[in-house]
């Protein structure tokens, strides 16, 4: 049984009544970065967005999905960002869980709602809490890792979650983060890595093997950095199995 018909299934006591007056579940729309994020979320693609690294790109696509929601007579109830991000807090290794109480962006703080947070943290109680920095261009050297982390006071990076947090702060509605490091503070990401990301979400093997012939150096970093990445990923779908079809959502409704 996959995420999406639990999802389906799940109770719910303030959603609109179905057929038959069983409450409908909440929806919940899911913000990722990819789409092997999403294929871990497995929220159905009608309420999916994948920002693709691109936080106008969310908000679009939460303003899309919401216009429909609302068409349908079954509104958002929350929006949750999952996937992976970035460490900039020096403690930080890859795989390790974050439940963000804030997203900073620009000179804006957006909080995570406090009681969605508590929840997911029961579930998932190895996970770091801090503050997550939303950034529109990608973190690539332990340099500027270190320098975002000393001036923000933030503890992770990613490139979607505050496009969602301004879309739910808009709008009031629920909003959490749900990551996994992906790369520690220590870590370059070499450019072939970055080349192999479409805006769509999607993975590009072609263009990463095209760096590597134009720099074969980077070959070892690249390696590396997949192991990382591979340890994010992991995290993130062993924490999808123990949330359920709601994120952990449920019990707030």
């Amino acid at each position: 049984m996959g995420f999406s018909r639990t999802y389906d299934q799940a109770p719910a006591q303030k959603a609109r009544r179905g057929r038959g007056g069983e409450p409908a579940p909440p929806r919940i729309a899911i913000v990722v970065g990819m789409k092997s994020e999403a294929r871990i979320a497995d929220a159905g693609p009608d309420l999916t967005i994948i920002g693709g690294g691109s936080a106008a790109q969310v908000e679009a696509g939460l303003a899309r999905v919401h216009r429909t929601a609302r068409g349908e007579g079954r509104p958002l109830h929350g929006v949750l960002s999952f996937g992976v991000a970035g460490a900039l807090a020096p403690h930080l290794q890859p795989g390790d869980l974050l439940l963000p109480h804030a997203v900073h962006a620009g000179l804006k703080a957006y909080p995570c709602h406090a009681g969605w947070t508590s929840r997911l943290s029961r579930v998932l109680p190895q996970a770091h809490g801090g503050a997550l920095l939303g950034v529109d261009q990608p973190i690539l050297t332990p340099e500027h890792k270190r320098r975002l982390h000393k001036d923000h006071g933030a503890f992770a990076v990613d490139m979607e979650s505050h496009g969602a947090a301004r879309f739910a702060n808009a709008y009031g509605l629920p909003f959490a983060v749900l990551r996994a490091v992906a790369d520690p503070q220590r870590r370059a990401i070499p450019p072939a890595a970055m080349a192999g990301f479409r805006p769509d979400g999607s993975a590009d093997v072609l263009a990463v093997l095209a760096a590597l012939a134009r720099s074969p150096g980077q070959l070892g970093g690249l390696i590396r950095t997949a192991f990382d990445a591979r340890a994010g990923m992991t995290a993130l779908l062993g924490s999808r199995r123990l949330l359920g079809g709601l994120f952990g959502f449920d019990d707030l409704v």
